[in-house]
């Protein structure tokens, strides 16, 4: 089966950040030197870039960039980050419900220690979803491509039936595409799946 990439609404400039920050090399080239928006800073090094804002997707130094619930945005984007997360379509709520359900499947299927990637997931997606079925297809999406990307895990959850291959998350079930029948829904994967 062609391998997905899931993640639509991750910006490739902030892909590119994190594999710079595991890899610690350089995978993107410029003529002119990076600097941050807020200070003009030239960014030399590493240890100087912070990062790129996940709401306005500039550049700015680590000075200059606010790293909640590991989703950076910078000064200007807090007001629209704050109403976004307070009044927008998917509710707080609807978030900590979505980490809880997809975290307990991720402990019971490759055990503890992955928690935060659903945390960064659904709060970044949160940022960008109008509606709560997407949202919660979108987090699941994304926190299944991270576990593949990371090599936590490249055939997470595993179909018990077929070990080799994932299951895929649809209408709020985990499915064998292979025999086309649900497994479980979102939360209840057993120990031994995945």
């Amino acid at each position: 089966m062609p391998r997905r990439d899931k993640r639509p609404d991750r910006p490739l400039h902030l892909t590119a950040i994190c594999t710079v920050r595991v890899l610690e090399k350089l995978v993107w080239a410029s003529d002119r030197p990076s600097a941050c928006s807020e200070c003009g800073q030239t960014l030399q090094a590493l240890e100087d870039l912070g990062g790129f804002c996940a709401l306005c997707g500039q550049i700015f130094c680590r000075h200059h960039l606010v790293i909640r619930k590991g989703v950076p945005n910078c000064a200007a984007c807090e007001e629209l980050r704050r109403r976004k997360e307070n009044e927008g379509a998917v509710s707080q709520a609807d978030v900590e419900r979505v980490v809880r359900l997809i975290g307990n499947d991720l402990f019971q299927t490759i055990g503890a220690g992955h928690e935060s990637i659903a945390e960064e997931a659904a709060v970044r997606i949160q940022l960008f979803c109008d509606d709560l079925e997407s949202f919660e297809q979108r987090v699941v999406d994304d926190v299944q491509q991270s576990v593949h990307d990371d090599f936590v895990d490249t055939s997470w959850p595993a179909c018990e039936e077929h070990p080799n291959h994932p299951l895929w998350y649809s209408d709020g079930w985990w499915r064998c595409e292979l025999l086309g029948r649900r497994v479980a829904p979102l939360g209840r994967l057993r120990r031994g799946a995945g």
